[in-house]
């Protein structure tokens, strides 16, 4: 399970550092196709004259130029790399210094001695005879 964890992970940090592009080719002003791959792919859609203008050809008139009946649109997803990274400040509290070394790096050097910080106590005395006031006894 923590294989198949650190493979998708792998992957994903893979492709958004490349860079995942979704293609979309319209015909008419419908989209006719798309697919997703690593940078721009031209999609057709398997007209001959893909390039042609749409509409009716005018000779001799310059006016504005028309549109082509097919085009390709790109929209790339990539990672930002403008990211702020601030520095982390880290504060060592010599309470915790003395806790680490006391409990991690003292017994490295001290395994022989074996010092217990316990103290025997003894059951509480009940205060009254449980076996007579009940009578029960083992026979």
């Amino acid at each position: 399970m923590k294989g198949i964890v650190s493979i998708v992970l792998a992957l994903l940090t893979l492709v958004s550092n490349v860079g995942l592009s979704m293609n979309t080719h319209f015909c008419w002003g419908r989209a006719v196709k798309t697919s997703l791959s690593i940078g721009l792919h031209n999609l057709d859609c398997g007209m001959a004259t893909m390039d042609q203008k749409c509409g009716s050809d005018h000779s001799g008139e310059g006016q504005i130029q028309q549109k082509p009946c097919c085009e390709n649109q790109h929209q790339v997803f990539k990672m930002d790399d403008t990211v702020d990274v601030k520095p982390i400040t880290t504060v060592v509290y010599p309470t915790f210094f003395t806790a680490f070394i006391h409990t991690f790096v003292q017994p490295l050097f001290f395994e022989g001695e074996a010092v217990t910080h316990s103290s025997y106590h003894p059951p509480p005395i009940p205060d009254k005879d449980f076996q007579v006031l009940f009578q029960v006894f083992l026979i």
